[in-house]
């Protein structure tokens, strides 16, 4: 069943947290708030919403618009692509918590080629502990996984760009550093195709740099790379989906992106962003380029 995997996971987290030996010291604020081992400063990256992961643990929901025009060397010759998500976070302690960062709705239009179409992407959930964190010196360093099951409805000409094979497991580390108005950021990690035949698998890594030019208001520039690790056996072609698609392509690449944008802090609760981002590699795979528009609700 498709979903056994995930019941077993939930419920023996469930045994592990409900057990009067162990001593759970619950704390839903997680890295931010008031006190001495609270971190005040919080700049999410705009660019890259499903691998490069927020190192400080939150509770919140993040609501995401992004649009991908389509590159005309890809195989439909252009179409654009638009995927609206949300994603979810909760802090279970200080430390410790659960992040469920892709899901959504896509509707992809192609101009030649491929058929018009919209569905739902997989959707994908997990945890994360940050192993340091040091507010008085405004640093973390996180590490977490994710499994992303195949629940996606995304089909195209008869080619499944979700929801196909056994799934993934996405490894990840992320810190992040500030030095007075300047905050920078990086991630890295495998997100592994369980079946390798089905799919193919990538290694993400990022760089994200802000600064505070008027109060809460941050320009980023981000920095977002994409590389093969693992070619699929489905698709005989020379592209991949880098993030939210995936063809596995027999023929994948590397191909890596930078943006420029902006995050705006409301205030504790209310933050948003917007970014434009392009390819920097001769490779393009199907982004020509892309903008990403958020709004994050801090609980």
């Amino acid at each position: 069943m498709k979903f056994s995997l995930i019941s077993k996971v939930v419920f023996l987290c469930g045994l592990f947290i409900s057990s009067p030996a162990i001593a759970v010291d619950w704390d839903f604020h997680g890295s931010l708030g008031e006190g001495p081992t609270k971190h005040k400063r919080y700049v999410p990256p705009v660019a890259n919403p499903l691998f490069n992961e927020t190192p400080y643990i939150t509770t919140e929901l993040r609501l995401i618009h992004q649009y991908t025009d389509i590159a005309p060397t890809f195989a439909s010759t252009g179409g654009n692509i638009n995927l609206y998500a949300a994603e979810v976070r909760v802090a279970l302690t200080e430390r410790l918590g659960f992040i469920a960062s892709k899901d959504g709705f896509a509707n992809a239009n192609f101009k030649a080629g491929l058929e018009d179409e919209e569905g739902l992407a997989n959707i994908s959930l997990g945890f994360k502990y940050a192993v340091h964190s040091d507010a008085k010196a405004n640093s973390i360093f996180t590490v977490g996984v994710e499994y992303e099951p195949p629940t996606g409805t995304l089909v195209s000409s008869g080619i499944r760009l979700q929801g196909n094979g056994s799934g993934f497991v996405d490894i990840f580390a992320t810190g992040s550093k500030a030095f007075g108005k300047l905050g920078l950021q990086g991630s890295f990690g495998p997100n592994i195709a369980i079946d390798g035949d089905d799919n193919s698998s990538l290694f993400h890594y990022s760089a994200t740099a802000n600064y505070e030019i008027y109060p809460n208001l941050f320009p980023t520039i981000e920095f977002n790379g994409y590389a093969n690790i693992g070619n699929g056996n489905r698709t005989a072609g020379d592209f991949e989906g880098a993030d939210i698609l995936n063809f596995g392509s027999t023929d994948s690449g590397n191909i890596a992106l930078i943006s420029a944008g902006a995050r705006y802090v409301v205030n504790d609760n209310i933050r948003i962003g917007g970014n434009y981002e392009a390819p920097v590699t001769d490779r393009k795979d199907y982004i020509d380029w892309r903008t990403h528009l958020d709004m994050i609700i801090s609980f």
